[in-house]
């Protein structure tokens, strides 16, 4: 072996040595960038830190950021083909930085994570199941290393409440793995990170993801109200520069009855052209307006059809258009657009699920019940039981679906106005007559009815209730309906 071949080995495994994990401010500053959605300003600070710091791995670790927004977001089958060769090439860089290092372990784990996420949106599932086992193990051993190391806190707090709510027939597969979580562990290590990057300097890059974190679990899983108050309180004062804040501070105002909020958030945010697009907001802005009864809420819905490139909550899109065409009068134009919904966007979500069981029942829907439904989703309950007893009579609500209807919307409105003793006769009756009806309301009935007896601390109906909302024959929001209900059983263990 000639001297010069020695050398270059040498600097060759020198230079693998030197790998190392330097989060320092420029790669700091990429990272706010990408959580702001400014890709290109991110890549070129990036790019900067490749060149002058030639060793540094972490740059490789923020480029899968870039992947992960941009495929979550965009769902764009063709970025799919494109970036999906990005994970091995990372996972293989950054298996060879500083193993002693608490961004080693985390690292990986995070690339699996993010990847397992983006294969669930490309329903390729298998995949998704096994980088989840990964991540899962991986933060576990960094854990074990770096206790209070926070980014992995985070990323185990936002597993642990998602496998708290797998459904039990499911538990088999996370059993297998040996991976265990509940809801109020996870709700407990993410309120842990947005406490700390709060008040840690070391840590305050990490308030915006923590806090998109958190607002999801706390809306979709926890359930916990006093929780979701002090968090809506916390997001509602930041700036509406961030799209991720402005779609947790938005669904939450809506989700809480403050409709109005949330309209002024989603008309009020900062769109910049150096914002990747984020299009399901203008969903969302006209979904909002929907609910007030607005005459331009198809020109935000309209905007989401015309420019999104995703599958994601295309159906429920024109279904929503076409409602809109129903409130004007405009029949003609929401047949059209519901029988689009057959050939458009998928039905994966429970949404898209129920907007294509409108197109394939081929029954336009009672004008009164869908303006209680908007009025009541936007949290105008007072409108919305006007429209129902004052403005309406029995000989409008005629079909089975439509006095089943008729008897959920009500307890709806009582219940989320506060008034549940005038709720629970109307979610009994709703459970009485729908128990085998294939629409969602009995099942639904039956979680407000756990939630409700949740709340009134009687453990043993809540329970009875939570326990039986899988066995309804509801197509519509079954996914949805069964995770919360075992999100409800999760919360209530052992009382």
């Amino acid at each position: 072996m000639s001297y010069f071949s020695i050398i270059l080995i040498f600097l060759l495994f020198s230079l693998q040595s030197f790998a190392s994990f330097d989060f320092n401010t420029n790669c700091r500053n990429a990272y706010e960038d990408i959580v702001s959605l400014k890709f290109k300003a991110a890549k070129t600070k990036l790019d900067s830190e490749r060149k002058t710091n030639t060793g540094n791995t972490i740059p490789v670790f923020l480029d899968n950021y870039i992947d992960f927004f941009t495929l979550i977001i965009g769902e764009n089958p063709a970025d799919f083909n494109t970036l999906q060769k990005n994970k091995d090439l990372r996972l293989r860089q950054l298996e060879k930085a500083d193993s002693k290092s608490p961004w080693f372990l985390y690292s990986q784990a995070e690339v699996n994570l993010q990847w397992a996420f983006i294969h669930v949106k490309f329903g390729e599932y298998l995949s998704a199941v096994s980088e989840i086992n990964k991540a899962y193990k991986l933060l576990e051993d960094n854990s074990a290393k770096f206790p209070s190391f926070l980014p992995n806190i985070k990323s185990m707090g936002l597993l642990h409440a998602i496998i708290g709510t797998v459904p039990d027939n499911y538990k088999w597969a996370v059993n297998i793995m040996g991976i265990d979580g509940t809801i109020k562990q996870g709700v407990k290590e993410l309120n842990t990170v947005v406490s700390l990057s709060q008040t840690n300097s070391e840590y305050n890059y990490l308030l915006t993801e923590s806090l998109f974190l958190l607002s999801f679990v706390e809306l979709n899983l926890s359930k916990d109200k006093d929780n979701i108050e002090k968090l809506y309180t916390t997001l509602k004062y930041l700036p509406g520069y961030n799209p991720l804040l402005t779609f947790a501070k938005a669904s939450i105002a809506i989700k809480t009855s403050r409709n109005n909020d949330a309209i002024t958030f989603l008309e009020k945010r900062t769109e910049s052209t150096e914002q990747y697009p984020f299009y399901y907001l203008d969903l969302l802005t006209g979904e909002a307006k929907l609910n007030r009864l607005d005459m331009d809420a198809d020109v935000y819905i309209k905007k989401y059809i015309e420019n999104f490139k995703g599958a994601s909550y295309i159906k429920t899109a024109y279904q929503k258009l076409a409602w809109f065409n129903l409130l004007i009068g405009d029949t003609e134009a929401y047949k059209k657009n519901i029988n689009l919904i057959s050939s458009k966007g998928n039905d994966i979500a429970d949404e898209d699920k129920q907007a294509q069981k409108e197109a394939d029942e081929g029954i336009v829907p009672n004008l009164k019940l869908l303006k209680a439904r908007l009025l009541f989703d936007g949290g105008y309950y007072l409108q919305a039981l006007t429209v129902l007893v004052k403005e309406g009579n029995a000989k409008d609500f005629t079909s089975e679906k439509d006095q089943l209807e008729f008897t959920y919307r009500l307890g709806r409105i009582y219940h989320s106005w506060g008034k549940q003793d005038e709720a629970i006769p109307y979610y009994e009756l709703t459970i009485e007559k729908g128990a085998k009806s294939t629409h969602y309301f009995a099942a639904n009935a039956s979680l407000q009815l756990g939630l409700i007896y949740e709340e009134k601390k009687d453990y043993k109906k809540a329970r009875m209730y939570f326990e039986r909302c899988p066995s309804f024959k509801n197509k519509e929001y079954r996914n949805s309906i069964g995770q919360k209900a075992k999100a409800g059983l999760n919360r209530i263990e052992g009382k």
